[in-house]
């Protein structure tokens, strides 16, 4: 079912109608990138067809290179991310935003199934807040099911969701679809409290986009944060520094972990800390022996409570490197897990050979390892304390992850 649903992605892709086709000079230097992928895909993926059938592979390519005469960029993109995302891991990614593209400039977050406006350019300032009704008559619901299947880095339905965040604002992909039109305005329309607003929105520069907040997390701003020279990881030292919180959201070198451990343990040792939270929210991965390392700096300090006392936060964007710790810490440091569940899949396949088409230029991966973390059968790492965000508590800054596991720290 979940392939021929993709088929039908697909075709979608392959009947909209559009003015700028490839010209015979791009559609053999796609035809070169085609060929080059799919001997990318056989030989560098540690077991490709353990979705997609091998014969339904042939077959999308076969029809994809028959398609091209009629096909414009967007729409051969779109068609690529299809059959990419057809092979179904999370790690095996065609990356559209690796060639030109805009963005329509709004960011948006899921809150109890309400897909919100958290940020925008200064003319949508007033949408912040206002829940996303269609785009040109399209529900959220049906392009939910339209654009996850196409998506880079999905996992799980809980990745499907944050790469559907980002996704939905790719306006080259909305148009290799079919659900825009070109050098046209695309209708939007919005509920704020109660009111309809309709808005005529055309897309703007990544840069432009770029500077929108895609903050996953917006309490940190408030803590007091100390540079641990582990680039990616700072140190907060809370409640009278009796809880060492570690805002872990991109991982450093396994060299720089080393090399500062005998600094950080002074650090926690002088602030004689009992309590340990490590905060992989917002963090989509790097390279998890980087993690081990960390853990082995913390692991010989006999000042932490490690019956009850450590705790590891994670969201549905604890991703990759940042997913398979969780399952460690959890093993190694004796952690409890708060917060929601995570966007990784703790038994698939992992670890990206990265590649770039050799004239498009456009950037792919396919994944090279498979690691299964979990003997469960399970898509996800569950939290042993589910805790969600409102939106109540994003507009106000709180954060009810932190706050439920001091609160049990307390007790």
């Amino acid at each position: 079912m979940k392939f021929v649903f993709k088929s039908l992605v697909i075709a979608l892709c392959s009947f909209a109608t559009y003015a700028n086709t490839l010209s015979t000079e791009q559609q053999q230097a796609w035809l070169e990138d085609i060929n080059f992928y799919e001997n990318q895909v056989r030989t560098k993926h540690i077991e490709p067809f353990h979705t997609l059938a091998e014969r339904d592979f042939v077959k999308l390519l076969k029809e994809l290179k028959q398609d091209l005469p009629r096909l414009s960029e967007p729409q051969l993109e779109a068609r690529l991310m299809a059959i990419t995302g057809a092979i179904g891991d999370g790690h095996t990614n065609y990356f559209m935003m690796s060639g030109p593209h805009q963005h329509f400039p709004l960011r948006y977050k899921f809150f109890n199934k309400k897909l919100r406006v958290i940020d925008a350019t200064k003319p949508y300032q007033h949408l912040i807040g206002a829940e996303l009704k269609t785009i040109n008559g399209l529900t959220v619901e049906a392009l939910f099911e339209l654009i996850t299947p196409l998506l880079p880095g999905v996992d799980n339905q809980f990745s499907a969701k944050t790469r559907f965040e980002l996704y939905l604002t790719l306006h080259k992909l909305l148009l290799g679809l079919g659900l825009v039109k070109e050098n046209a305005a695309a209708q939007f329309v919005f509920e704020l409290e109660g009111n309809t607003l309709s808005e005529q929105i055309t897309p703007v520069a990544m840069s432009e986009f770029a500077k929108l907040s895609s903050a996953f997390k917006n309490h940190t701003d408030k803590l007091n944060k100390l540079d641990i020279a582990m680039p990616g990881i700072t140190l907060s030292l809370l409640k009278e520094n009796k809880v060492a919180y570690f805002d872990f959201n991109a991982y450093p070198s396994f060299e720089q972990v080393i090399a500062e451990c005998k600094a950080l343990q002074k650090q926690l040792m002088a602030a004689k800390s009992k309590y340990l939270i490590i905060d992989f929210r917002g963090n989509g991965g790097g390279s998890f022996y980087t993690g081990l390392a960390f853990s082995s700096c913390l692991l010989p300090m006999d000042q932490f409570d490690w019956k009850t006392g450590v705790f590891v936060l994670t969201d549905e964007h604890t991703f990759s490197a940042a997913m398979s710790n969780t399952v460690q810490f959890k093993q190694i440091l004796n952690a409890r897990i708060f917060g929601t569940p995570t966007g990784g899949d703790p038994n698939q396949f992992s670890e990206s050979h990265r590649f770039v088409l050799p004239n498009s230029k456009r950037k792919l991966s396919v994944s090279k390892r498979y690691y299964p973390f979990l003997f469960d059968d399970t898509d996800a790492v569950y939290p042993n304390v589910i805790v969600e965000t409102s939106w109540l508590d994003y507009q106000q800054g709180k954060d009810p992850v932190l706050s439920a596991v001091l609160a049990e720290i307390e007790k």
